[in-house]
């Protein structure tokens, strides 16, 4: 039987291996799926432990066409089975890309280029590139990219690219500008991330004007962090979008929220508008938007029509009341931890059955009072089999009375907020007691919570005691005038 030395290996090394004199290591992840190499991996393929991997990260080199590169065997490269290469901190030339693209593995998907920049350098021949990539996504991000890579001079390699690719993204890369024929190589995605680019309005409304372009496919589109003060600018690109279903503006700088027309009537299912200062929503009309994040906003207030939703983020805003759910009856996920709500039902327009509605609730890390008024919020925490409330109790504490703070709220007693059985000689009227004469007008409902106070054998007063006295007295007289 043949030995398998790579296990071996892996085991006697640490997961690291080194082949001759110095090599730079590759190491696995703890879950064995990513293998992480210097460039020199490439250059020593008999120590190259990566062969099972799924991932392949390459990292903190150069890669750039040299007489060493030139005669690099890179053909084991097709051997292996990785469907994702990602290359972290690295230089590289457009010169080394075009040597390794006919070596890629089949099996590969996608490709990660990470805080890294890619240089064209001298005028390059383009090579024919026979067979289309099988890459379905591409990310690039924190990278510099050559200008001149987008003319169409490099659209042997435009077609190998955007053949099969269904998701591209270019965040933080410096895009300021998308031209037609660049738009038209990327029509066919149904993922595109713009985040954290320099793109202007006008960038974005020139595309409208392309030759019968249009993005039939994209179901998503981000543009987080693109300094966005309204929502109606991207009207004229979303014009383009028939099929749009998730929208991601988060991080810009709204303020005040007007939801446009265009808007209206796109098939929206996820909006994500956190992150981005704002004070008040208005008109967010939508007849098919299911899930909403207005989550990092300054929110006091919330009430929308929006029945159609099923989930609901509200966290890390200034709300000091639960919204209405009365107009949301489909809704099976609702977020409103750290904000300032003192209490959840009792004394807002939300009841109990509302909120069994629900699958999961976050309601944790807010500014709790913890008196008579919490008791139905209590009940509803403790008792409540349909709802999955995932941060109680733990994230449940009491803020205020003073020295109740910090206090889980299921630790508390409600014993002295309940209200005492009538009794045979105590008339209720009204929630008031009739008797005795000193205490008429007095609340039942003690006003805060406290330890519950029983009475006890030494205290308690029995009201037949006086008739027995009576009757004693009756009977002891009788024997006398008898005797």
């Amino acid at each position: 039987m043949k030995l398998n030395h790579r296990p071996i290996l892996l085991l006697l090394l640490g997961l690291t291996v080194t082949s001759g004199a110095a090599t730079s290591p590759c190491t696995f992840t703890e879950d064995w799926t990513r293998c992480v190499c210097d460039i020199m991996g490439l250059h020593n393929p008999q120590s190259l432990i990566c062969m099972d991997a799924l991932e392949l990260e390459l990292r903190d080199s150069r890669l750039e066409f040299s007489e060493m590169a030139a005669a690099l065997d890179l053909s084991y490269l097709q051997s292996m089975r990785i469907n994702k290469l990602i290359l972290n901190n690295v230089t590289i030339s457009f010169s080394f890309i075009m040597r390794l693209i006919p070596f890629l593995p089949h099996e590969l998907k996608e490709i990660d280029i990470i805080s890294s920049a890619l240089e064209v350098g001298r005028p390059v021949q383009l090579p024919e590139l026979r067979e289309a990539s099988q890459l379905t996504a591409l990310l690039l991000e924190d990278v510099a990219v050559d200008p001149s890579l987008l003319q169409p001079s490099f659209q042997p390699l435009h077609r190998w690219l955007f053949g099969s690719l269904a998701s591209l993204g270019l965040v933080r890369s410096g895009l300021a500008e998308i031209d037609c024929d660049w738009a038209q190589r990327v029509e066919n995605l149904t993922d595109l991330d713009l985040s954290e680019n320099p793109v202007s309005y006008t960038g974005l409304q020139n595309i409208s004007h392309c030759s019968s372009l249009s993005f039939k496919s994209l179901k998503s589109l981000h543009l987080s962090g693109s300094n966005l003060t309204s929502l109606q600018p991207l009207c004229t690109p979303l014009s383009l979008t028939p099929a749009l279903a998730r929208l991601d503006v988060s991080r810009n700088n709204f303020s005040i929220i007007h939801f446009p027309r265009c808007l209206q009537v796109k098939p929206l299912r996820t909006l994500n508008l956190s992150h981005s200062g704002i004070t008040e929503v208005h008109s967010l009309l939508s007849a098919s938007l299911e899930e909403l994040d207005l989550s990092y906003n300054s929110l006091e207030v919330f009430s929308s029509p929006l029945q159609t939703l099923k989930k609901l983020y509200l966290s890390y805003n200034r709300l000091i009341r639960l919204p209405s759910l009365d107009n949301l009856p489909r809704l099976k996920q609702l977020k409103v931890d750290s904000n300032l709500l003192s209490l959840l039902i009792n004394g807002t327009s939300v009841n109990t059955s509302k909120l069994e509605q629900l699958d999961v609730l976050h309601a944790g890390r807010n500014p709790y009072r913890c008196d008579c008024a919490l008791s139905e919020t209590i009940n509803f925490l403790d008792s409540t089999d349909s709802v999955s409330v995932e941060d109680y109790p733990e994230e449940f504490l009491c803020a205020s009375p003073e020295a109740q703070q910090g206090t889980q709220i299921m630790n508390l007693s409600l014993e002295s907020c309940e209200k005492p059985k009538p009794t045979s000689e105590t008339q209720h009227h009204h929630g008031r007691t009739s008797s005795p004469t000193a205490q008429q007008g007095t609340e039942i409902m003690n006003s805060s919570l406290g330890p519950s106070v029983k009475p006890t054998g030494g205290t308690r007063h029995h009201h037949g005691s006086p008739l027995c006295l009576t009757l004693f007295v009756g009977l002891l007289s009788g024997l006398i005038c008898f005797c």
